[in-house]
């Protein structure tokens, strides 16, 4: 396997975007902890709010009123 310049700048360009992938992630789950403990929850409550608004603006709506339909209904069963 030959790599020429090129061949070894596009190798290089994808390390160095990996890297910045990883940077970002990290920065996020940062994020996610102090929005959970200024809010008094868990990251597992942040990430499921993200969670449901990203789905929500994928699926062009819907997403949230079935969740809370769910919701309603399992306290329904459990009152």
């Amino acid at each position: 396997m030959q790599l020429d310049s090129g061949k070894r700048k596009r190798f290089e360009s994808i390390l160095n975007q990996k890297e910045e992938l990883k940077k970002g992630q990290s920065d996020i789950k940062d994020a996610i902890k102090t929005l959970a403990s200024e809010m008094g929850v868990k990251t597992a409550v942040v990430n499921r709010i993200l969670g449901l608004v990203e789905k929500e603006r994928s699926k062009g709506g819907g997403i949230i009123a079935d969740e809370r339909e769910v919701v309603d209904t399992a306290g329904q069963i459990a009152s």
